[in-house]
């Protein structure tokens, strides 16, 4: 699959998962991250291969066309197939890596998740170079003990908040 992003969008959300089936869960977290931070899309990438979770019931063929059917249905959502072109486990990382090279000149990437997934991103690999490709986006998660202050400086001890609530440094 020949991977494009629309080139007059600026401001890119990239959501990913196993979508083992996609679900009202993932399209609630993708509108509020699309209208808490003024996205023009977000980005749906379902992971070929996930690292931290039991292989998918699902196969990546199958749970890539749900996907395209539940972003069909919102001018805002798209859907990527990217992690089918990679050899070895799907790592966040390496996604980013490559989506900053494709993305329109001037655009910046949003990584949204959910909090409890930020809770566990000290796990992932070369977790600490996640906010160097992307805005880090975490959306709280009901019945999720979660204080983002805490977490952010805890996941990143280098990365300080400015006087606008923005996470800075590195």
């Amino acid at each position: 699959m020949k991977e494009t992003l629309d080139p007059s969008w600026r401001r890119i959300g990239v959501l990913g998962g196993a979508f083992d089936p996609p679900h009202v869960g993932h399209l609630a977290l993708a509108r509020a991250a699309r209208d808490g931070l003024g996205l023009d899309a977000v980005l749906f990438i379902p992971a070929a291969r996930p690292p931290h979770k039991d292989a998918p019931r699902a196969p990546f063929a199958l749970r890539l066309a749900m996907v395209e059917a539940v972003c069909a249905a919102d001018g805002s959502f798209a859907c990527s197939g990217i992690e089918a072109e990679r050899p070895g486990p799907s790592f966040s990382v390496d996604t980013l890596r490559i989506l900053r090279q494709k993305r329109p000149a001037g655009a910046g990437l949003f990584f949204i998740l959910g909090a409890d997934a930020f809770l566990d991103i000290h796990l992932w690999k070369e977790y600490e170079r996640i906010p160097e490709l992307a805005q880090v986006a975490v959306v709280p998660r009901q019945g999720t003990d979660f204080s983002p202050d805490a977490a952010m400086a805890t996941a990143f001890p280098a990365y300080r908040k400015d006087p606008d609530g923005v996470w800075r440094g590195g």
